[in-house]
């Protein structure tokens, strides 16, 4: 525990503060980029709806189609985020426990 956090220290000596601003603007700007495209996406997809007759498209919406887009579009963002962040900050996912 001690070890991590003196590792910390030494990397904001070393200007880890600027770096970790920069990469947070990465991610803040990609987030953005895909943000829009999901979101213009999922409009697409509700245009598209408005030829299906106002019953079955009822129907589909009592099946939870609109939750289904939801999860789908919020489940690409996160995806989106943490692929991106751990890219910038180079870091990844292990099985191993943290001791």
């Amino acid at each position: 525990m001690l070890n991590a956090f003196f590792v910390m220290l030494q990397h904001v000596a070393k200007g880890g503060i600027t770096s970790w601003m920069i990469q947070a603007g990465l991610v803040a700007t990609v987030l953005t980029g895909v943000d829009l495209l999901v979101s213009q996406a999922l409009n697409y997809v509700v245009s598209t709806a408005n030829g299906i007759p106002q019953n079955v498209l009822n129907y589909f919406l009592l099946g939870g189609l609109s939750e289904c887009l939801s999860i789908i579009g919020s489940a690409m963002l996160t995806r989106v985020a943490i692929t991106t962040a751990m890219k910038t900050l180079n870091i990844g996912l292990s099985n191993k426990a943290v001791s």
